[in-house]
């Protein structure tokens, strides 16, 4: 993990972490300053960190860390006020649960789980020092009885094999000590060999790239909870699957990359497959960019055409998809929210036109997103973030979900992920016009395209709840039929083994790469 500073994933009778030397961090708990140290004492860093001006602090753990109960664990830089990542984090001593079961060459398994909520799925860390050399997340196999715990994988870098026999705790991130079996030691890397043009018959690990900043705003991004629901479909088909944040991506340490293109551009390495899916921001491609890459899935049929003539490398439409375990009908559900008309999305400082229209027509909206303070009403806020587990209940529970898109995106046929995931969670919606939508949905989503025939369609469908359902089933079969992740996992899996079935040449450049 590269970054400015961390706190230690675990509090073994200490608030540990570090930062650049000499900088100065406030730590509070639960809100109230327990303490400022300053980094200054010496930590084991590997790999590219090892030279770096990095140092470590230390400050005992309050009392109230042993009682048992969760707490809120803060390290902020004094410097700048910026939280170390990690920061804030959970913590609570005692009721955890697991072990590490093997480590295989530079892959770290085990199991663990939270007994005060065994059902949900828990952070794992392998650390070496102060160095977090790899985050994982032990999830639930299915619906049976915790016994030991849920399985996790953890793959640890190859540079960090370089630095010799490293200790590695393996730990729940927010417990008060290493899991069962912690620590393992970590064998260096055997001398290495020569590398030869072909690869291996199977790749086995695949680094899905994302624009989100780091771990601690990944949650805030909807590309980092995309790429979650995707590498567990890459995972069912036997990968190892991991998902880098803008600040650690790197090709290091996997078979294959799969850059979702947004916000950042990623100069790829030509001894890996490459893959681009550009699912967003289409105007931020740069010149030759495209080359780079063994193979670019655009999630729009409209621009997949333009993109094409654009380059000497395979251009095939992928539309963006859904996770039907997470986005589901709410039947059944208690408690389920049924506001009258949702949106869902931040303001970006704009009066986004649906929200806007909602306004202008008297519309009683919902609206859940951040910056919308001062564009809009306070009485029409229900709140900055919705969690990606109560999506869904929004979702399917409101009368009327409306969407909407980037003016790039929206020329571009970019179809919203919100139309696939509303769709698989039984909404009907109304979404502004699309290029390419009907190819997909028919007739199931609404459109609007103005303030008067947004008001219209909102009280012609509230008053016939029957068209509502009718609409909302034949979206929802389609998505489920042709677009799931589990549907990309498969065409991306293919498209990895057309790759890996030809010869190739290595000139070293990405834009030199030919088949021999």
């Amino acid at each position: 993990m590269q970054s400015h500073g961390a706190l230690e994933p675990f509090y073994l009778n200490a608030i540990r972490g570090f930062a650049a030397r000499g900088t100065a961090v406030r730590v509070t708990i639960d809100g109230v300053e327990v303490g400022t140290v300053v980094a200054e004492e010496a930590r084991l860093f590997v790999g590219d960190r090892a030279s770096t001006d990095l140092a470590g602090f230390t400050l005992p753990a309050p009392a109230m860390l042993s009682d048992g109960k969760p707490h809120e664990l803060r390290a902020v830089a004094l410097e700048g006020g910026r939280d170390l990542d990690l920061s804030p984090m959970t913590v609570r001593a005692g009721g955890w649960g697991g072990g590490v079961t093997g480590v295989v060459d530079n892959v770290v398994r085990g199991h663990a789980v939270d007994w005060a909520d065994p059902t949900r799925p828990v952070a794992v860390a392998a650390v070496a020092g102060s160095d977090i050399l790899a985050i994982g997340i032990a999830r639930p196999a299915g619906d049976g009885p915790v016994r030991d715990g849920h399985p996790f994988t953890l793959l640890l870098p190859r540079d960090a094999q370089m630095s010799g026999a490293l200790l590695i705790h393996v730990v729940i991130i927010g417990a008060d000590r290493p899991l069962a079996g912690s620590p393992v030691v970590l064998a260096p890397q055997p001398a290495a060999t020569p590398r030869i043009a072909r690869r291996a018959a199977r790749p086995t690990t695949i680094a899905i790239q994302v624009s989100a900043p780091n771990l601690r705003v990944a949650h805030e991004w909807g590309d980092y909870h995309y790429a979650q629901q995707l590498r567990r479909s890459l995972e069912k088909l036997g990968y190892f699957v991991r998902v880098d944040c803008h600040d650690a991506w790197s090709s290091d340490n996997a078979d294959v990359i799969l850059n979702l293109r947004g916000r950042q551009r990623f100069v790829p390495d030509p001894a890996k497959i490459n893959l681009l899916w550009v699912i967003s921001h289409p105007d931020r491609l740069g010149q030759g960019e495209m080359d780079q890459f063994d193979h670019i899935f655009v999630a729009a049929e409209p621009h997949a055409k333009v993109l094409a003539r654009g380059t000497h490398r395979p251009v095939t439409v992928l539309h963006q998809a859904t996770d039907p375990e997470v986005f589901h009908p709410v039947d059944g559900e208690a408690d389920v929210p049924n506001p009258a008309v949702l949106f869902v999305g931040n303001s970006r400082r704009e009066y986004r036109t649906m929200v806007k229209w909602c306004i202008e027509q008297g519309i009683d909206v919902t609206v859940f997103g951040s910056l919308w303070e001062g564009v809009i009403p306070d009485r029409y806020i229900a709140g900055n973030h919705l969690s990606n587990d109560e999506v869904h209940r929004w979702y399917g529970g409101a009368d009327i979900l409306l969407n909407d898109h980037w003016q790039t995106m929206m020329t571009g046929g970019f179809l919203s992920n919100r139309l696939f995931d509303g769709s698989a969670a039984g909404a009907f919606i109304i979404t502004d016009p699309v290029a390419g939508l009907a190819e997909v949905f028919g007739d199931s989503i609404e459109t609007a395209e103005s303030a008067e025939e947004l008001k219209e369609k909102v009280d012609f469908y509230r008053a016939n709840p029957a068209l509502r359902a009718e609409k909302v089933a034949r979206a929802r079969a389609i998505v489920l039929a042709e677009h799931t992740f589990d549907h990309r996992a498969r065409t991306i899996l293919e498209t990895i083994e057309a790759i890996q079935a030809r010869p190739r040449r290595i000139d070293g450049d990405a834009g030199a790469r030919t088949a021999s």
